[in-house]
């Protein structure tokens, strides 16, 4: 991959993580923009910028598909497909972080609910205006609900693990992985495997909901985005790239306030599927992006930057009600103030905070993502052999 490429990456994801995290943060701390007193240009930039929180997942789910989808196809194609090599990467990926998230989120949350609740934060959450909470928290803070998340359940056959509503997402993912490993296998492979693997993927994708299975379009183009990148096609210049993916991320903000795209399933699909494509365009430029050999600036800090930004999607929304509701029990600072000074120092500390808390954790998660893997690749390595030998040795029926 070219450096450039990667640096953009680095980027996009952090800065999309960031995006989602003030974005829930705003909710919280700040009012509804039809709520704000004085509506100059200031506060609608604001709005805006802060408001990006559904616009970064789209932008995740093409970043997904691209490094995710991508590689692996490209890699299948010249070896041929390894889904045990496949698996281990993206279960030690996902759940290490997403298993310590669940227990601690939970535990976050308990503690929210038993003593922190004198705003009735967590018990009436329709002031806030945060769309991916659409049910009632405390009815989520069980045991099924907690198997059901650890499953990928969530948005199918039970909602998201308390106050944790961005895991729809994660969900959303993983049946694109497993998805995608059947159609690239049967893609890659020949004989008697090729039909199962594509049955295989047919079975999942009509057990699953419709629109979760649309949206994995929008994930498919990011592998469509790192074929064209190694191709020798035209790309457009960083000027032209970038441009029009801007332009498609305010249009895609905008359009929110339309009732006939938001309450129309085409028109939403429609809508990121646009965006999707702007973000490919970006990506698909910043491989131009070089000026006489040059890398883009600041490399190792996108680096640094993006190493924590999955822990950061799956822990910030517990930590944020915590604080929250901990800082209203405390001190009486108001939820839903008016964007002043005093309302955005607010929200800066919660969204500071909350990063922090979130940093603490992908020390102790997502920095052993990789030693993970290694064990799991051994404990497969020593179970897989055995199996064989077992079958080999087994009388015929």
């Amino acid at each position: 991959m070219k450096e450039n490429v990667s640096t953009f990456l680095d980027m996009s994801r952090w800065l999309a993580a960031l995006l989602v995290v003030v974005n829930h943060a705003r909710s919280l701390v700040l009012v509804d923009f039809s709520d704000v007193q004085n509506k100059n240009i200031l506060a609608k930039a604001l709005y805006l910028a802060t408001g990006l929180g559904h616009e970064a997942v789209v932008i995740f789910f093409v970043i997904s598909g691209f490094l995710v989808g991508g590689l692996t196809l490209d890699r299948w194609q010249s070896r041929g497909p390894d889904m045990r090599a496949y698996a281990s990467a993206r279960v030690s990926r996902i759940y290490t972080a997403l298993v310590p998230a669940l227990i601690i989120g939970f535990a976050l949350d308990y503690i929210g609910m038993r003593w922190f609740n004198a705003s009735a934060i967590y018990t009436s959450i329709s002031p806030y205006h945060i769309a991916s909470i659409n049910y009632t928290m405390v009815s989520t803070m069980n045991l099924p609900t907690l198997i059901g998340n650890l499953f990928m359940m969530q948005g199918t056959l039970t909602q998201p693990l308390g106050t944790n509503g961005a895991l729809w997402s994660l969900a959303y993912e993983w049946w694109y992985y497993c998805i995608f490993a059947c159609v690239a296998a049967a893609m890659t492979t020949g004989g008697n495997r090729r039909f199962a693997y594509a049955a295989g993927a047919f079975l999942i994708a009509v057990l699953l909901p419709f629109k979760l299975v649309l949206w994995g379009v929008i994930w498919v183009v990011g592998i469509f985005t790192h074929r064209w990148i190694r191709s020798t096609a035209w790309r457009p210049a960083p000027w032209l790239g970038m441009g029009l993916f801007l332009a498609t991320l305010v249009a895609s903000r905008l359009s929110h306030n339309v009732a006939a795209l938001e309450n129309s399933v085409a028109g939403s699909f429609a809508r990121d599927f646009i965006l999707g494509l702007g973000y490919a365009l970006a990506l698909a430029s910043s491989s131009r992006m070089s000026r006489r050999g040059q890398p883009m600036r600041f490399a190792r800090v996108h680096q640094e930057l993006a190493q924590f930004s999955y822990t950061t999607y799956l822990f910030h929304l517990p930590a944020l009600f915590l604080i929250c509701g901990a800082i209203y029990q405390v001190s009486g600072q108001p939820f839903l103030q008016q964007p002043h000074l005093a309302g955005l120092s607010y929200l800066l500390g919660v969204t500071a905070l909350a990063y922090a808390y979130c940093f603490a954790m992908s020390m102790v998660t997502e920095r052993y993502t990789t030693s993970v893997r290694r064990r799991l690749d051994a404990l497969v390595g020593w179970v897989a052999p055995r199996a064989v030998a077992a079958r080999a040795a087994a009388p015929e029926a």
